[in-house]
């Protein structure tokens, strides 16, 4: 069993386990962050901490399916209070190169068989879209191709 760790900044830590690969695609894994394992949801690579470890940005995998994938989303998990936010879907891309800048959590949408790039950027402060990260997660209502954008976000 293959494994990444990813220390954060602070107290946290975070941990990738292998989970399986997407034909001809990337692999995917499950998350623990403090040995406490993620239930319900698979994720990719990159993870971020934000520099006063506060939040973990991770790349979320709603589907491993190779007909319909890859689906994936840019999501903040707060350790502490044990709570994900789910950010814009993105069908048939990758969100990565997390960072944080100030009070903004910036990244970059991919969508490899467009050549398209997104870059997308959230208040933090006005996320409102927490649950509890051991609830198994509705599906998307916005995965569909058309629908790339999210409310929370801005270009």
């Amino acid at each position: 069993m293959r494994s990444d760790a990813l220390a954060g900044c602070g107290p946290h830590r975070a941990a990738l386990v292998f989970e399986g690969e997407i034909r001809f695609g990337p692999e995917y894994f499950r998350l623990s962050v403090d040995g406490r394992a993620v239930p319900h949801r698979i994720f990719g690579r990159p993870l971020q901490w934000s520099a006063d470890s506060r939040f973990l940005a991770v790349q979320e995998w709603l589907t491993t399916d190779y007909g319909s994938g890859p689906i994936t989303c840019a999501a903040l998990i707060d350790p502490a209070g044990w709570k994900i936010a789910r950010l814009a879907v993105h069908p048939k891309g990758f969100a990565a190169e997390f960072r944080f800048d100030g009070g903004l959590f910036r990244y970059r949408a991919t969508f490899p068989a467009r050549s398209a790039v997104r870059e997308a950027a959230v208040e933090l402060a006005a996320l409102r879209s927490w649950e509890d990260i051991d609830a198994a997660p509705q599906p998307p209502a916005d995965a569909s191709p058309s629908s790339l954008a999210n409310p929370q976000e801005t270009p």
